[in-house]
């Protein structure tokens, strides 16, 4: 009996000393939220009829000539997706050529929303 009260004194002072870790709901919704650059490597056209909400429009055929003004950083994450993942990855591989260290290929627009948690925005 002294053993088992011991016990569980023992056990109700480690738990007095731990810190309590509770994450509020806005650092919860943060951890949700990957940093960097999203962009749709898609047409205009394309892009008006729907895209991930905050992504920027930057098609695979301008992503070379225009992806320094955009994002400057060589190192900032980039985030990448199209309408099957093909050009996105086209665009990956510009970047990669260019210098760019942290890119991430989402795939198409469905999977994209999916694997970011992003809803589909016109």
């Amino acid at each position: 009996m002294k053993t088992l009260l011991s016990a569980a004194a023992l056990g109700l002072l480690l738990t007095a000393a731990m810190p309590v870790l509770a994450t509020p709901p806005v650092k919860a919704a943060a951890a949700v939220s990957q940093p960097g650059v999203l962009i749709d490597v898609r047409t205009a056209e394309e892009y008006a009829s729907g895209h991930l909400q905050g992504a920027l429009l930057l098609p695979v055929d301008r992503v070379a000539q225009e992806i320094a003004a955009r994002v400057p950083d060589k190192h900032t994450p980039i985030r990448l997706y199209c309408r099957s993942g093909r050009r996105s990855a086209l665009a990956l591989e510009a970047l990669q050529q260019l210098g760019y260290t942290r890119l991430q290929n989402l795939g198409g627009l469905e999977e994209a929303s999916h694997s970011s948690q992003l809803p589909v925005v016109k």
